[in-house]
């Protein structure tokens, strides 16, 4: 008698995803962002931004502290804000059809680009925004300040993952495709970002044992009558800045993989359809 072959764990979750995105693509969509929003918040938070959730159960405060709400925030405009409108979005540009393959590709880069990244890099913080209570002279400025800056970095990372995505990758699957990528993009940043931390732990180590170094020579040094430095005491004190400019870059570095894994780091690389 033959045995009936049984599909694996793996394809009948993705035969049973692909039957609703077919049945109820925007349902479907709509809670697939609201989970890749989540997961990305929560690599930020914990991965990149080193933030302890015991912290938060103990009822402390400040910034190492997990912040749930801002998870809430971000699922609720991931999944009822950004799918539905990347949904309609993505439909509307795949109706694009020109004389060529690439003068269409072409097209819709363009518009996506030019139309539909700076929308949603405006829409993310003004939405974000008004969930956290702010005032509409609040949300204007931020806005103005990060905009143009954001969508900069935005098209530098994911503007050639849309020639894959146009070219390649069937309608339905798109969303999915960029918010994947923007997912690994932040556990990227998560592991740099740990890695950073080895870095600045090893050039605090190495600024301590200079300056015990520079104190131990002026201890020697104390009972000679001379005001110049010795040559000693000059490659003490160069090696003591040395090791500060060496800490205070690593540390800006830190500041800057955190801004761009952050709460608005998450927003602009996952919510680009």
């Amino acid at each position: 008698m033959a045995t009936i072959h049984r599909p694996g764990f793996f394809n009948r979750i993705w035969s049973s995803y692909t039957t609703a995105l077919r049945e109820r693509p925007l349902r479907t969509k709509m809670i697939q962002s609201g989970v890749l929003y989540i997961s990305a918040d929560l690599v930020a938070q914990f991965g990149i931004e080193g933030k302890s959730i015991s912290r938060t159960l103990d009822g402390d405060e400040g910034d190492e502290v997990y912040d749930p709400i801002r998870t809430a925030r971000l699922s609720i405009y991931g999944s009822t804000v950004f799918a539905p409108l990347a949904h309609y979005w993505l439909g509307s540009v795949e109706r694009i059809v020109l004389s060529s393959k690439v003068k269409s590709l072409l097209a819709k880069l363009t518009l996506d680009i030019c139309i539909w990244s700076p929308f949603v890099t405006f829409m993310f913080p003004t939405c974000l925004g008004l969930l956290e209570g702010k005032s509409v002279n609040e949300v204007r400025r931020k806005v103005a300040h990060g905009w143009f800056p954001t969508w900069q970095k935005a098209v530098c990372v994911f503007g050639p993952t849309q020639i894959i995505n146009f070219s390649i990758i069937p309608t339905q699957h798109r969303l999915l495709t960029v918010q994947s990528v923007g997912l690994c993009w932040n556990i990227f940043l998560s592991w740099q970002n740990n890695r950073n931390n080895k870095l600045l732990s090893l050039a605090q180590l190495n600024l301590e044992e200079a300056q015990l170094n520079a104190l131990s020579i002026q201890f020697d040094q104390s009972s000679s009558s001379g005001l110049e430095l010795t040559e000693e005491e000059i490659k003490s004190r160069k090696g003591v800045e040395d090791a500060q400019k060496a800490l205070l870059k690593v540390e800006q570095r830190k500041e800057l993989i955190k801004k761009q894994g952050g709460e608005a780091g998450v927003g602009v690389k996952m919510a680009w359809s």
